[in-house]
């Protein structure tokens, strides 16, 4: 994977391993009872530009909407209006303390004229809405945008009769795109008060890292990746804060906008079944002469790995066929792109990046190929295609084959093995110890017995992570 792009997601990534993991036995992973929502789609000329608007209507009565409005030429703002009855109405929002670490404040709509600027959820006796922060930005191109933090406009609070009315006035400035969402509800979409389900909510940023807009989930841009500013945000395939609402559940907020977001991500999918990542990596350019659109096996595993999950969760067939192109683009992929480790058993490699149609020549991390793996042997768990679990297998070869190999002498793991057949890079604290994790125990579910090399280096980061005082969660 790239160093540089998964550094800054690690936080995120390790939060939501241990939540992946806790949840394999919860009521959450299975289906549910279900409405298909509707979904509606508008677009219309204003005057000096364009408004878009997605809605999705739950069959429960709860609501998704988001506004975009595009402008030619600067015109007078585009007012959004939020009507909230009730008259004790507080908005609970993600507020980051000077040390950086999220927690959660609050106010109460008589005393503010304006909200805090964050997304936040307002409650009434009679309503509760997730509210996004309202956003400005610039379309750099390649799946890029950058974000003018002086002209998102405020969330502007006004006393009726009944209640409330909260007003956005979304700026309409020449070359600029403004955007606002909410998801509303008759009923509280999280029930607050246990301490484990707030933590959670604390991880689950739109605001400040990451952004959730009309066409995705957005992330910071690495310095690497081109374009770039200090205020840039890329279209990354595989949304970590989906990945939460998929595994952990525990909310109509949750179960809402795991739906939304899923359908965003399958409008991303390209035909052939990959999803790219858009900006160019000066790095993966000057090491192997990758540049921009590429396919990266962990981020795209990843999002597929959520459409095989919302496949299950939601019964709805497009995601079900998602994961399914998505499977035959890998399994494409892993024949063009590997290298055989010869040993007791049948073993590949598969190269972690590509620019699709054209020899891949890249190094393999072992947490690509892991959690490549693990999507395989899922795959094969879902839909009972036996080539999945038959190039998982290969795959696992490739890492059982280099045995011991892959353990540093502190007793760490090698990040990578490179084309030429040697080791390197410093690996994550957790991240592939929870792969290794989750490879055994599918490999146990569908051969009855435990991998004992897949055993072997997990004992050895475990002991590793145990002296340098990595966090971790314990398996039972």
């Amino acid at each position: 994977m790239i160093k540089q792009v998964r550094v800054v997601l690690f936080l995120v990534m390790l939060f939501t391993s241990i939540v992946l993991l806790s949840s394999q036995t919860s009521a959450a992973a299975g289906a549910i009872s279900w409405t298909k929502p509707v979904e509606r789609e508008t677009k219309q000329a204003i005057k000096g530009g364009t408004h878009k608007k997605q809605e999705f209507a739950f069959g429960d009565g709860d609501l998704y909407w988001i506004h975009q409005v595009t402008a030619g030429q600067n015109q007078q703002p585009y007012v959004v209006t939020i009507p909230v009855k009730g008259e004790s109405a507080t908005f609970r929002y993600r507020a980051v303390a000077a040390n950086k670490q999220p927690y959660w404040a609050q106010v109460s709509l008589r005393d503010v004229r304006v909200l805090p600027a964050a997304s936040g959820f307002l409650e009434t006796e009679n309503k509760s809405v997730w509210l996004g922060k309202p956003i400005v930005y610039a379309a750099l191109g390649k799946g890029t945008i950058d974000e003018k933090l002086t002209l998102a406009p405020p969330v502007e609070v006004k006393k009726t009769a009944g209640g409330y009315v909260l007003q956005v006035r979304l700026p309409m400035r020449a070359g600029l795109i403004s955007e606002m969402w909410a998801l509303e509800s008759a009923e509280p979409l999280v029930i607050w008060g246990k301490e484990s389900l707030e933590q959670i909510w604390l991880t689950l940023d739109v605001t400040d890292q990451a952004k959730w807009l009309y066409d995705g989930y957005y992330y910071k841009s690495p310095s690497t990746y081109v374009p770039y500013t200090e205020t840039s945000y890329w279209r990354i395939p595989e949304n970590y804060v989906l990945r939460s609402f998929l595994y952990t559940g525990g909310s109509k907020a949750a179960l809402d906008m795991g739906y939304v977001m899923l359908k965003a991500s399958l409008k991303q999918q390209e035909q052939q079944g990959y999803w790219k990542s858009l900006p160019r990596s000066q790095w993966l350019q000057n090491d192997y002469g990758i540049s921009e659109g590429f396919y990266d096996t962990r981020f795209n595993t990843g999002a597929a790995g959520m459409m095989l999950k919302g496949c299950a969760l939601y019964q709805e067939g497009e995601f079900c066929d998602a994961a399914k192109r998505y499977t035959l683009f890998f399994q494409q992929h892993a024949v063009s792109n590997h290298y055989v480790v010869e040993g007791t058993r049948p073993g590949w490699l598969v190269a972690d990046y590509a620019t699709v149609g054209k020899k891949s020549n890249t190094h393999v991390s072992l947490n690509h190929q892991l959690a490549e793996i693990n999507y395989l042997y899922s795959s094969y768990l879902q839909f009972g295609d036996p080539t999945d679990k038959d190039l998982a297998d290969i795959m696992l070869g490739g890492i059982v084959n280099l045995g011991s190999r892959w353990i540093v002498s502190s007793g760490d793991l090698h990040y990578a093995y490179f084309p030429n057949g040697t080791f390197g890079r410093t690996d994550y604290p957790y991240l592939t110890y929870n792969d290794l994790v989750e490879t055994q125990r599918l490999y146990k579910l569908l051969h009855g017995m435990e991998e004992p090399t897949i055993g072997k280096l997990m004992a050895s980061k475990l002991a590793w992570m145990e002296k340098n005082k990595v966090a971790y969660l314990t398996i039972k």
